[in-house]
């Protein structure tokens, strides 16, 4: 994974939230004025926004605004040319059947992905209650779809999971900071319960086992960033996420 970061700026918030502007090499997309994105994304938007990210390609560490957007994963990840598996931590399933025609959207992307990316292998999909997966159908993939809810994901061995016996492709990794509890993290969505510690743990397993291609978190809240305190806790989540993978990354190259 390259040591570089894409911030894509759909609502505004990463002009306040500028936790960003301390790194090098940092490439900053202004998408305030796209058409066609909010929840749900248009051929035309995904188009445009397609041609931005082709420059960059799917390495490094991408923030994506809010859970509105986190269908640029889709994005992301169609641009990766090689056999890859998928880490999704989120406390919803965004595996819904799209409510009209088939439209990308934030909350059925990753269902696209399965149907439509050939180089995708076996998703992990962690932290969405179990009553959810059930609603949308998460059983419909079958063994390609590894899912667990908070409570088996604090449990599970990710060592096993994540670096058993044929378990040698390389990982994509998307993190909604909704899986979050209130406590840690202000998003605009219902969120779960799990701490920061529940999902360094998820994440430190997956750098010390896998090749990562590329990072993107989502889960930023807009609407709540006059108020100090929460732009505080954003700003240094954020910061506190982008520090860490950095330094496992480095970890996982001096260990090569």
């Amino acid at each position: 994974m390259e040591k570089w970061m894409a911030v894509l700026d759909f609502s505004g918030v990463y002009r306040q939230v500028r936790f960003w502007e301390e790194q090098e090499n940092t490439a900053y997309l202004d998408l305030t004025r796209q058409q066609g994105t909010n929840c749900y994304c248009d051929d035309e938007a995904a188009e445009q926004i397609r041609q931005k990210l082709a420059g960059l390609g799917p390495e490094g560490i991408h923030f994506l605004d809010s859970g509105n957007y986190h269908y640029v994963t889709k994005l992301w990840t169609d641009l990766i040319r090689e056999p890859f598996d998928l880490l999704v931590l989120d406390h919803h399933t965004d595996m819904q059947e799209p409510a009209f025609g088939g439209i990308l959207s934030c909350g059925g992307w990753l269902r696209t992905i399965l149907k439509e990316n050939p180089h995708l292998g076996k998703v992990y999909l962690a932290g969405p209650p179990r009553e959810a997966a059930m609603e949308d159908g998460v059983s419909d993939f079958g063994e390609r779809v590894f899912f667990t809810d908070e409570e088996g994901m604090r449990r599970a061995s990710w060592k096993e999971l994540l670096g058993g016996p044929g378990a040698r492709r390389p990982l994509y990794i998307s993190l909604d900071k909704d899986i979050l509890c209130a406590g840690e993290a202000a998003v605009n969505w219902d969120q779960g319960e799990a701490s920061l510690e529940d999902v360094f743990e998820v994440l430190k397993a997956a750098f010390a086992l896998r090749p990562v291609i590329g990072v993107d978190l989502c889960g930023e809240n807009p609407e709540r960033m006059e108020d100090e305190k929460e732009f505080e806790k954003a700003n240094g989540l954020n910061r506190l996420f982008l520090e860490a993978i950095l330094a496992w990354q480095e970890k996982k190259c001096e260990n090569l």
